[in-house]
């Protein structure tokens, strides 16, 4: 891999605070917000990615909040995609980096093959890499599939979109779904018919709710090191997983439209 670009990047920037060591790497990770908590919980909001190409120069694409219950809603990291970057969709998102507070630059992840994303320190040493596979429904049901694979080695952490149950629940009652999604979409041509677009979207914006559930984990291991419980929360293992591979997948996790 070529890290020229990303060492070139990293030249006069001035040291950042205090960072932990992640499990997964020698290179350093960002603090834990909640200090020693062994869990901490982040929020990310999927609509600043997709409108990512309207930002304004020098701004930040999105912001990694804290969802903890004492500290929810505090700032943690900077997410920011270049306006000219292509969206592949979801084989090939634009490459992007996530700075923290004092704009140090704490990792940038680049496509790197479909469904591919390498991620590399801030002094350009790569640190893990990040895979998606597409769900399919012949020759069997398959539900779209993450891998978080640390440079280190070891077991690589999975996961896919929604549990068995979920996806039982779905099956069972989207019959019911369909028809509230028809009388949505008819709704929403009311007003429409008098020239009211905006309205006749709000009407209309009704979601299937396709299980969302994620649990990242070690395969033969039962204990959960991400866990997406939806609305973009993701409750993360911090002394089990280096927070930029946490920052990285969680940010290409939301923007599946999950």
């Amino acid at each position: 891999m070529n890290h020229s670009s990303q060492e070139r990047s990293s030249q006069g920037r001035q040291p950042g605070p205090p960072q932990a060591p992640g499990q997964y790497g020698q290179a350093a990770a960002p603090a834990s917000p909640a200090g020693s908590a062994s869990e901490i919980r982040i929020e990310i909001d999927s609509k600043r990615l997709r409108a990512y190409a309207r930002t304004k120069a020098g701004e930040q694409t999105l912001t990694v909040r804290s969802a903890g219950e004492e500290t929810k809603g505090n700032p943690l990291a900077h997410v920011h995609v270049p306006q000219d970057g292509p969206d592949g969709g979801r084989q090939s998102r634009p490459p992007f980096t996530v700075s923290d507070l004092n704009a140090q630059l704490l990792c940038s992840v680049r496509p790197s093959g479909p469904g591919v994303y390498e991620v590399y320190a801030g002094d350009g040493a790569p640190i893990g890499r990040i895979t998606r596979q597409d769900g399919r429904a012949l020759p069997w049901p398959r539900r779209p599939r993450w891998t978080v694979q640390a440079v280190t080695g070891g077991e690589p952490l999975t996961a896919k979109r929604g549990t068995p149950a979920g996806w039982a629940l779905f099956t069972v009652f989207s019959p019911v779904y369909l028809v509230i999604w028809v009388l949505g979409a008819l709704q929403g041509l009311v007003p429409l018919l008098f020239g009211d677009k905006e309205e006749a979207k709000k009407e209309s914006a009704w979601d299937l709710g396709l299980p969302s559930r994620a649990l990242w984990h070690a395969s033969g291991d039962s204990e959960v090191v991400v866990d997406y419980r939806g609305g973009g929360i993701f409750h993360i293992a911090a002394t089990r997983l280096d927070l930029r591979l946490a920052y990285a997948q969680s940010v290409l996790h939301v923007w599946d439209g999950v």
